[in-house]
């Protein structure tokens, strides 16, 4: 096997904790990337200031059947291996600090699109889920792709918010982008895979690390064109989302939401601290028409006009807030079982989203 630069590349990523400054130092001091695997160990020690945890790394891992174990798992699992040397390799992901010098692809990427990431609490309300999968959903119909973690909660909600309307979705992985964590999301993951796709800078094989996560998330602000922040704890990862986007002036949005639950402190704050307040869709459509022709795909125009007089009465009272069916069975008089049947009709024609709990909320 006659190594390259991209070779190289693929190499030192795999090694673990050599960042691209770090490949670029390298390649500033020998000249090139190639003649990084010829170097000694004391040449390397040098180039590193006397760094030697990664010369050792270096020196002692130069066996070319790693690499080619590398290149026979991409190719047995359909995945595509760029590195940042690739024309294809995403221009977002260029431009920041410390750029991932090696993504592997699992699917179909589409990196000139506009997207937006949509990040927040595993441990995500009914509320905060039903908020993700909305604006997932809404953010597809203007053409406009939504990037995630693919972890449970609101992750896992803006997914699926996606896929529902047939959207475009990126899932950015702590681990090899043939492996699923959590394995619940795996329908998700799959379907993601046959029209979005998923993502990583962990070579396939690469088991789902705790550190891994903290990482990935600078791949989701760097690719994205803003973040949404659902329900985030205060000292929440969604946070850490946050602070790469505001190095990367990308915009942060967040939803408000109620002061006494934990998931919402977070958010708040990060209203407070000058984030932009998200009350409708088109606080992000009007910012991502400055850079991109957006147009509304949905020729579903839902209006009251379309409702009998006893659904409109129904949506009337669940557009007054979040209420359960025991509620709207007490407000209007009706029995649960008529009941059921009307609710059933309002969330067939899109005026209303029912929520865990036999509870609803208006769509709109």
């Amino acid at each position: 096997m006659l190594l390259g630069d991209k070779d190289i590349l693929v190499w030192l990523n795999h090694l673990g904790g050599i960042s691209y400054n770090v490949v670029m130092k390298l390649q500033e001091y020998f000249g090139g990337l190639v003649e990084i695997w010829e170097a000694d160990e004391k040449e390397v020690l040098e180039a590193l200031n006397k760094h030697r945890i990664i010369a050792n790394r270096i020196t002692q891992n130069r066996d070319k059947t790693f690499i080619e174990k590398i290149y026979q798992r991409a190719g047995e699992e359909n995945i595509k291996i760029l590195t940042i040397l690739d024309e294809a390799y995403p221009d977002k992901l260029r431009n920041i600090y410390d750029s991932p010098y090696v993504i592997y692809i699992n699917g179909n990427a589409k990196f000139d699109l506009p997207l937006i990431s949509i990040v927040g609490s595993r441990k995500a309300s009914p509320y905060g889920k039903w908020a993700a999968y909305q604006f997932a959903k809404e953010l597809s119909q203007w053409g406009i792709g939504v990037i995630s973690g693919l972890a449970l909660g609101i992750d896992a909600a803006s997914h699926k918010g996606t896929l529902d309307n047939k959207g475009y979705t990126i899932g950015v992985l702590g681990s090899g982008v043939e492996q699923c964590y959590p394995v619940s999301n795996s329908a998700i993951m799959k379907q993601m895979i046959e029209t979005g796709c998923v993502l990583s800078e962990y070579a396939p094989g690469t088991p789902p690390m705790k550190h891994h996560f903290p990482a990935r998330n600078r791949i989701i602000s760097g690719l994205s064109d803003g973040v949404i922040v659902i329900e985030a704890a205060e000292k929440s990862g969604a946070l850490i989302t946050v602070e790469y986007a505001l190095d990367h002036g990308k915009e942060v949005y967040a939803l408000p939401g109620n002061i006494n639950q934990l998931q919402s402190k977070g958010t708040n704050k990060l209203i407070r601290d000058g984030a932009k307040i998200l009350l409708s869709i088109e606080d992000i459509i009007e910012d991502l028409k400055k850079s991109y022709p957006l147009i509304n795909n949905c020729n579903k125009v839902a209006t009251t006009e379309q409702l009998g007089e006893i659904e409109e009465k129904i949506y009337s009272i669940i557009r007054q807030g979040q209420i359960s069916i025991d509620l709207i069975a007490y407000k209007s008089g009706l029995k649960i079982k008529d009941l059921s049947s009307i609710l059933t009709i309002l969330e067939i024609k899109g005026f209303i989203n029912q929520l865990p709990g036999k509870t609803f909320t208006v769509n709109r």
